[in-house]
């Protein structure tokens, strides 16, 4: 199996590709069918392709028909938009535009998934060989999380991230040498840090990795790779530096949600602090022991963070810390991605807890029997599992990273375990063994059978309310139908007001103008639609007013507004779905799943 997998080893990965691909396209065909997008950021990162292509300036990201009349602030990187944009540009003329768009935001996610799975395959050939590559690759899709980012019409950077992150891994664990490594490396870094500034953390973890064959170069098993971490600190910097360039403007203010010349600045700090000592230290090699090399990685650190608390103090804390208490009530806190994982609902908790209780069974079993991976790649790799464990439990979709991590691990157990199943005698153990290896390989089971007792647990002890449950997910896929979106077209082109999840479809499918999107850096509109809804009817009418408001829809199937109506039960969106209309809004005629109602402005309260 060894031979026939190093053999045919880039054939098998992308037969491995392919077969998944046709599957999720099969799996996905009503959605692509029917334009129903992965969730709102999606939609609005299709708005903002459309509006490049269509002529806005690649410096120009604003979303002008959002939050009039500045227009709705997005903190995107155009990076991701080109793959989107040159498939419809290459396509539109054969396809026309509405078929070009649709099979960038089909095609593209695919094309992620083949290059993500493709780096990762050859990060963990170095690591463990071949076979156990190709079973890594194919237990990795069923890593939830990592193939629902990557399925048609899931076009937001998640996916490119984790992309990178897997490019990452096929840098660091190079054991040819260190200048292209660290190349690959740092490129990649600066990539995840332009596409998403999330990505810095990870970012730190990698580099932090590669520096334990700098610091310590006796483990390295090849002397020259202990020189990979100096080149991946000055290709982190000179490929953020040119990202940053050739995406993003100087004159902008500094964004603490995106890369701005602040981190540039921080980043280049320490690629100087660390390339000056490399450069000495070649020239006298004597220079600093191990331990110094450490207090030089420590005071690196040091300085780059310093660096970015004396350009940008409020950026080396929390992001969202000034965010509007309304908005961080209604908006952030009911956005479970971003919550720590015990904050998150059961279905992702309980995966991300199977992987990683498997995750470090299986590192344990590897760092005792496996006797192919190298001592220096096992320490490496535990850091590197246990800092995207440690990020993953603050900030719950990160957990992607430290899932991809243990499929390395299940992977390589999977693969000792079954060779050892060759060894027994009888048929039973060998059988045994072997299924008791693919359970243990796939915590995604574990997860779910978790998953569906909790559910059936709530259902038996109030059937009632399972029932109701049932009741408004239908409505709530009503409601997310592209066709019903698309219905509202039918009224005057104007400015409506809706709910946040809401308003990206309205955008995508009619043109209408919307007051805001669930983007904090439009926490001013975002608190006005909040407010709109949940307060009284001198609140509403102050906004409508302000906002040149000519309908308001609502739908009965919206999670977001069902949440405002639980936490309001007196406010204005309540009133509404009791019957309760002001004098200065007139309810029309149902469309598809909306409530709409005309505002009436002479009989607004002055």
């Amino acid at each position: 199996m060894q031979k026939f997998a190093e053999r045919y080893f880039a054939r098998i990965v992308f037969g491995i590709w392919l077969l998944a691909a046709l599957a999720m396209l099969l799996v996905s065909r009503d959605n692509i069918i029917t334009w129903k997008m992965g969730d709102p950021d999606d939609q609005m990162r299709l708005l903002q392709v459309r509006d490049w292509v269509a002529g806005q300036s690649w410096w120009d990201i604003r979303q002008y028909r959002m939050n009039a009349p500045d227009g709705g602030d997005m903190h995107w990187s155009r990076l991701v938009d080109v793959p989107l944009g040159l498939v419809i540009v290459l396509t539109g003329p054969f396809l026309g535009p509405a078929l070009a768009e649709q099979a960038a935001v089909t095609l593209v996610p695919l094309l992620t998934l083949a290059a993500a799975l493709a780096f990762y395959a050859l990060a963990t050939r170095r690591l463990f060989g071949p076979l156990t590559a190709v079973i890594a690759t194919g237990l990795i899709l069923t890593v939830t999380p990592i193939t629902t980012q990557m399925a048609p019409m899931r076009i937001d950077h998640h996916g490119w991230q984790i992309m990178c992150f897997a490019l990452s891994l096929w840098g660091l664990f190079d054991r040819r040498g260190s200048f292209w490594s660290g190349i690959i490396l740092g490129l990649s870094c600066a990539l995840w840090i332009e596409i998403s500034v999330e990505g810095l953390p990870f970012a730190a973890l990698l580099l932090a990795a590669s520096a334990i064959g700098w610091t310590f170069p006796k483990l390295s098993p090849a002397p020259a790779n202990s020189q990979q971490f100096p080149i991946a600190m000055a290709s982190t910097a000179v490929g953020a530096l040119s990202f940053f360039s050739v995406t993003e403007s100087w004159s902008e203010p500094n964004y603490c949600d995106a890369v701005s010349p602040v981190h540039v600045a921080a980043l280049a700090t320490m690629a100087i602090i660390i390339a000056g000592f490399a450069l000495a230290q070649r020239a006298r090699p004597s220079i600093g022991s191990s331990y110094f090399r450490v207090g030089i990685c420590v005071a690196t650190a040091a300085s780059g963070f310093a660096t970015l608390y004396a350009l940008a103090p409020m950026c080396a804390g929390d992001s969202f810390a000034n965010l509007d208490p309304l908005v961080r009530k209604y908006w952030f806190n009911r956005t479970s991605e971003g919550l720590p994982i015990w904050a998150a609902g059961v279905d992702h908790a309980a995966q991300t807890y199977a992987y990683m209780v498997a995750g470090v069974l299986a590192f344990v079993f590897v760092a005792v029997s496996n006797k192919q991976l190298l001592g220096y790649d096992k320490l490496r790799l535990a850091l590197l599992f246990l800092g995207t464990m440690v990020i993953g439990a603050f900030v719950s979709r990160t957990a992607v990273y430290a899932m991809a991590i243990a499929n390395l691990f299940l992977a390589a157990m999977l693969v000792d375990l079954f060779m050892a199943a060759e060894r027994r005698a009888g048929f039973a153990g060998r059988m045994g063994l072997r299924v008791f290896a693919i359970l243990l390989a796939m915590p995604s089971l574990s997860g779910q059978v978790i998953t569906n007792r909790v559910g059936a647990a709530e259902a038996k002890e109030n059937p009632a309310f399972s029932a109701l449950d049932i009741k408004f997910q239908a409505k709530a896929r009503a409601c997310q139908k592209s066709s019903a979106a698309a219905l509202l077209g039918q009224l005057p082109t104007s400015e409506i007001m809706a709910g946040l999840d809401s308003n990206p479809a309205i955008l995508q499918f009619t043109k209408h103008s919307v007051v805001a999107s669930g983007h904090h850096r439009n926490a001013k509109a975002m608190a006005d639609v909040i407010r709109t809804f949940t307060g009284g009817p001198d609140q509403f009418a102050q906004i409508i007013a302000a906002r040149h408001i000519r309908f308001v829809v609502i739908c009965d199937g919206s999670y977001e507004l069902a949440y405002y109506a639980s936490k309001a039960p007196y406010g204005m969106l309540a009133q509404l779905r009791a019957g309760i209309i002001p004098a200065w809004l007139r309810r029309q005629s149902d469309i598809g799943p909306f409530q709409v109602y005309a505002v009436v402005p002479s009989k607004l309260p002055s």
